[in-house]
């Protein structure tokens, strides 16, 4: 079975946010892992990594991850 994030074989699968499911080693798995270990963190430690993002990733890469960071939240609190 072929992972639907990064179509390797899907050796260890996991289900994301939003139903798909990919491999444990795929960028979509580590990218809401991300996500969720973010929103662990307290406001002011959340402001700052997402700032350090902006800075070494990009400022569309910050707000993809704030908007996932968004999305989950959401979900823990329906």
């Amino acid at each position: 079975m072929d992972c639907l994030g990064c179509n390797l074989i899907e050796t260890s699968p996991v289900t994301l946010r939003d139903g798909r499911i990919v491999c444990s080693s795929c960028e979509c798995w580590r990218f809401e892992c991300e996500a969720r270990h973010v929103l662990t963190k307290p406001d002011v430690e959340k402001r700052d990594y997402l700032e350090a993002i902006g800075k070494k990733r990009g400022e569309a890469a910050r707000q993809e991850l704030r908007e996932e960071m968004i999305a989950l939240h959401k979900m823990k609190t329906t």
